[in-house]
């Protein structure tokens, strides 16, 4: 079972990849039509403060799939749940640090971006570096199910749901731009589809994988095992 889902998910990561690239070539230049290069670039040069954040991981999503796949082998299930719950606190504490920051960069757009960019583009860079927070914020408690996806080789569940995600997002967006939307737009059609991938994992977690969570007591000596090793991974992100 495990080597056919090996096999279709190395199938499926092609199709994956090709969709990408066929996105790109096709889609992107529609895009930058319909947009216009000033609001592309608005909304580029937000992304790419707001990219600054993710570095918040800290590596722990390849550590949950680590130890995940360590415990599978050993069969130590109630020490497995009792390390998701210990992540769901903390990649909670690290949503709520991100949200924290990002409400520092919002209330300093102007700051920022006040001597190049117009009053009506700074109205649109709050909206969507708001948005942008918002959703990186919530992605953070919700990734540890996408790392407990791929720990329990799930890789055909998630290379359709990231399929799904490239065609529909491609034609929302196609739709949205025929309509006059625009960089804003953008942001919200990306966080709708972030957000139900997210939840598609948790489903696909809690009702095909049927794992639990225990929030027993917090496991200090763990925590310092397992940052140790992210560590490394964070150093190289």
């Amino acid at each position: 079972m495990a080597v056919n889902q090996l096999k279709a998910g190395v199938v499926l990561s092609y199709v994956a990849l090709g969709l990408s690239n066929l996105v790109g070539l096709l889609y992107t230049p529609f895009m930058l039509h319909k947009m216009g290069q000033s609001e592309y670039g608005l909304y580029s040069l937000v992304a790419s403060v707001i990219a600054y954040l993710t570095i918040l991981d800290l590596g722990f999503g390849n550590t949950i799939i680590r130890y995940t796949a360590k415990f599978r082998a050993e069969k130590k299930i109630n020490e497995q749940y009792s390390m998701f719950g210990m992540f769901v606190v903390l990649y909670s504490v690290i949503g709520i640090i991100t949200f924290l920051l990002g409400m520092v960069l919002y209330f300093n757009v102007d700051k920022m971006f006040g001597d190049t960019m117009t009053s009506v583009e700074l109205s649109k860079a709050r909206i969507m570096m708001l948005l942008m927070v918002f959703n990186l914020a919530v992605t953070f408690p919700l990734s540890i199910f996408s790392s407990i996806v791929s720990a329990y080789e799930g890789f055909v569940f998630q290379k359709v749901v990231q399929i799904v995600r490239i065609i529909m997002n491609t034609v929302v967006m196609i739709v949205l731009l025929e309509l006059g939307y625009r960089a804003i737009g953008m942001v919200v059609v990306a966080t709708v589809f972030n957000l139900s991938a997210l939840l598609l994992n948790y489903w696909y977690c809690k009702y095909k994988i049927k794992i639990r969570i225990f929030f027993h007591k917090f496991q200090w000596k763990f925590l310092r095992e397992v940052t140790i090793y992210s560590f490394y991974i964070f150093l190289n992100d």
